[in-house]
């Protein structure tokens, strides 16, 4: 029988927050470029009495894992799927309007994104 080694994990700030710019939009998808990455340190905190002897390695280590992740995602361009095309929907009476974005594009407005197209309605 091994004796466990346990850690509980802190991170600076507490909700890393990852900063996105939305780069193209289809009718299925969002693609963003990951700009930044809010992570100042990855902290370990032993558990157990093995733990507690790992400690001071483990957290040496983990001195450098903030600058390894900002390297590894910065810049990366995932697409975000769109579950369905942007629009809504009106009920009016007994009948259902659909409003869909067509050929949608990117753009801002006062340093907002904005989304723009050619309106389908059906």
């Amino acid at each position: 029988m091994s004796a466990p080694i346990e850690f509980d994990v802190t991170y600076d700030p507490p909700s890393p927050v990852v900063t996105v710019q939305a780069t193209g939009l289809t009718d299925t998808a969002l693609t963003v470029k990951v700009t930044d990455l809010e992570l100042n340190s990855v902290t370990f905190h032993p558990q157990t009495a093995l733990s507690d002897i790992l400690a001071g390695l483990v957290n040496g280590l983990a001195l450098a894992a903030p600058g390894i992740v900002k390297d590894k995602i910065k810049g990366l361009t995932p697409d975000i799927p769109l579950d369905q095309p942007i629009g809504c929907d009106i009920p009016i009476g007994e009948a259902t309007v659909h409003v869909r974005l067509k050929s949608p594009e990117l753009g801002t407005h006062d340093d907002m994104l904005m989304i723009s197209g050619t309106a389908d309605v059906s």
